[in-house]
């Protein structure tokens, strides 16, 4: 078993991330050294439940618990006000008090959700997280960021709330679709961009291979994952280094907000990712042949797929939605060299829009 120390102050607050292939299926002794009280709520989307739900609610049941599955509609249109009420109101109904544990059982969007859920019922459940993505894995599962989305934008209503344990079985993406994979990847090569080029260099030989070998997986999963557990142990609420993990997804955010959501997550941070790459050859002094390598690894990935038929100037609107801009313009992350990052504070508007209509017509 591959193991990640998560150190944070405060009392009980440092956690584990354990990765090894088939924990979902030996989740309750995981549990066990926790003494959590017997019920346990597992929050899952639909798909998700009826893929793993009977092997973890099994696991579960095997080491004493009661456990209680809750399910979500897919995707993104789940994380909304009425769907947590929904949730609140069947947690009240099964009898949660403040020591019942809530597992969220799925991909981002499921551990943004029920972890907004447990921060908030009863002023704060017990978390766990046990990511069934890789992009889950590798980033949204870990650093305790919750969120709900508005119609005005993605993630504006959320709290931090760190999970008790990580529990990340590569085993689950074995039924995890290839666009779901994709997504993943994306995260894994930020995670390369930002603190580790050699972890590129490697992936750069490897591929989309990646999934052929589950050793390779495992261990390509505890390096991205290490990484965003480094920069949450030193900033647990993004106060300054933990703005690094947004390389790439400034804009990424707004070409899914623009494109309602039909544009996946991680193709619109690897879009994301280009353009701050772009930007970096302004702005921080990146070579231009390491950011045309840079472009054309994400390329290799298949990530950079055609657009779907966007608005700049609705993309435009959308990042000045943005909860991180500033008077003078948009924070970016930006590589004066791969694998090192500086914070640009408050990059023209102007400038940010000009990249974007040369990404967009020549795609990539």
């Amino acid at each position: 078993m591959r193991e990640i120390r998560l150190p944070l102050p405060g009392r009980d607050a440092s956690y584990r991330i354990v990765i090894e292939p088939g924990l979902r299926h030996r989740l309750g002794p995981v549990l066990t050294p926790f003494r959590f009280p017997p019920q346990v709520v597992v929050i899952s989307d639909r798909r998700v439940a009826r893929l793993h739900g009977a092997a973890v609610l099994d696991s579960l049941a095997a080491a004493g618990l009661a456990p209680v599955l809750l399910t979500t509609p897919p995707g993104e249109r789940a994380k909304t006000w009425a769907v947590v009420q929904r949730l609140a109101r069947e947690l009240l109904t099964r009898g949660a008090h403040r020591r019942t544990p809530v597992i969220a059982l799925g991909g981002g969007v499921v551990g943004d959700l029920a972890g907004f859920l447990a921060s908030i019922f009863m002023r704060g459940l017990p978390f766990i997280q046990v990511p069934t993505t890789l992009l889950a894995m590798v980033d949204a599962a870990i650093g305790g960021k919750t969120a709900i989305d508005l119609a005005e934008g993605k993630n504006l209503l959320g709290t931090f709330h760190q999970p008790r344990i990580v529990v990340i079985d590569p085993e689950f993406l074995r039924t995890l679709p290839h666009a779901e994979r994709l997504n993943g990847l994306a995260e894994v090569l930020k995670a390369g961009f930002i603190r580790d080029r050699d972890l590129l260099t490697h992936l750069a030989t490897v591929k989309t291979g990646l999934f052929k070998d589950e050793a390779e997986l495992t261990e390509t999963i505890y390096r991205a994952a290490a990484i965003k557990a480094q920069v949450v142990s030193r900033d647990e609420r993004e106060g300054d280094l933990r703005r690094i993990l947004n390389f790439g997804h400034t804009l990424g955010h707004g070409l899914e907000q623009a494109s309602r959501f039909r544009l996946p997550h991680g193709r619109a941070v690897a879009w994301g990712m280009v353009a701050a790459l772009t930007l970096s050859e302004r702005l921080a002094g990146l070579d231009q042949a390491e950011a045309e390598w840079g472009r054309r690894l994400i390329r290799d990935f298949g990530l950079l797929q055609s657009l779907p038929e966007l608005d700049p100037e609705a993309v435009m609107a959308a990042l000045s939605l943005d909860k991180k801009r500033q008077e003078s313009g948009v924070p970016f992350v930006l590589l004066p060299r791969l694998g090192e990052t500086v914070i640009q504070d408050g990059v023209d508007l102007g400038l940010v829009a000009e990249v974007l209509k040369e990404m967009i017509g020549g795609g990539g």
